[in-house]
């Protein structure tokens, strides 16, 4: 599975979970990656869709589930999402990375029980429930 941090994250938090996550087939990238220059989140959505590989889609912004237009672009693209909570805002970058990577076995338990398209919320906690959105 390809894992893409959109730009409401920060590339640390990809080229960290990228990391640890190589050696065991996956592996992450930040929207800046991407053969495409400055793409608005339909732009993205659309390239990801279009290379008809399982992908992985964090976000630090509802947004994407909220507008309209974005909305359908994810669904119909069939994407799994994960929306950082609020609180990774204002919490420092090793917490926020730490967490990530703590908490990815779990992550990809949970949704392997789950048929795209999907989003859900991770706590900035080590014990936080991922807490599932609608799209």
């Amino acid at each position: 599975m390809k894992v893409l941090f959109d730009n409401c994250t920060s590339p640390v938090m990809a080229s960290t979970l990228d990391g640890f996550i190589r050696s065991s087939g996956h592996c992450a990238i930040h929207v800046r990656q991407l053969p495409l220059s400055d793409p608005k989140d339909i732009e993205w959505i659309e390239h990801i869709s279009a290379t008809g590989e399982e992908w992985l889609v964090f976000t630090g912004d509802q947004k994407i589930r909220k507008n309209r237009a974005e909305a359908e672009a994810f669904r119909q693209a069939r994407l799994r999402g994960v929306v950082l909570a609020p609180a990774y805002q204002k919490t420092p970058m090793n917490r926020c990375c730490a967490v990530i990577v703590d908490q990815w076995p779990r992550l990809l338990e949970t949704i392997e029980r789950f048929d795209p398209p999907f989003m859900f919320e991770l706590s900035i906690n080590f014990t936080g429930r991922f807490k599932q959105l609608f799209v």
